[in-house]
């Protein structure tokens, strides 16, 4: 019997430690840098498209947790965050905190002509500075086709969110 209740307490030991090495990672919704109101609609369809990539990218979270879309949603609510709003940039960081999220993740894109250019970065909340290395930037696709840029943004950042 107490050996049993050894190996109970040893594999509750593995999954804490487990969990503690994961990162808690935020997905932000995206800016929409063309200021241009009839895309904002993709802030949030980038973001949830890309939270979805990265949870299918490992499936079995080993690498890193993602805090779900609602959770997001509603620390975001709970601090009157719109990502439309200029001061979003500076607010939103305390959402993340609230989150108690070790890394976020968070895009741009920009219409150019019958382009869309998309970047999408890492940020480490304990320097609050961007990972240089694991970042996707100058991505480029048509207004049609502009979530065709989630698999290569995975491909760039996923290296970024597994603990170092």
């Amino acid at each position: 019997m107490n050996s049993f209740r050894l190996i109970l307490l040893a594999i509750a030991c593995a999954g804490v430690v487990t969990a503690q090495t994961q990162p808690r990672v935020v997905v932000l919704p995206f800016r929409n840098m063309s200021h241009d109101i009839q895309y904002n609609s993709w802030n949030y369809k980038f973001a949830d498209s890309l939270r979805s990539a990265l949870i299918e990218a490992d499936p079995a979270g080993g690498s890193y947790t993602i805090v779900p879309a609602d959770s997001v949603e509603l620390a975001l609510a709970d601090l009157n965050l719109d990502p439309d709003n200029p001061q979003y940039e500076s607010d939103m960081w305390k959402a993340v905190r609230n989150l108690k999220a070790l890394k976020a993740v968070q895009g741009n894109f920009q219409l150019r002509g019958e382009r869309v250019l998309i970047n999408c970065y890492i940020y480490d909340m304990e320097s609050m500075l961007a990972d240089e290395t694991n970042q996707a930037k100058d991505i480029f696709k048509t207004p049609t086709t502009f979530l065709e840029a989630i698999r290569p943004i995975v491909k760039r950042i996923r290296p970024g969110l597994s603990p170092q």
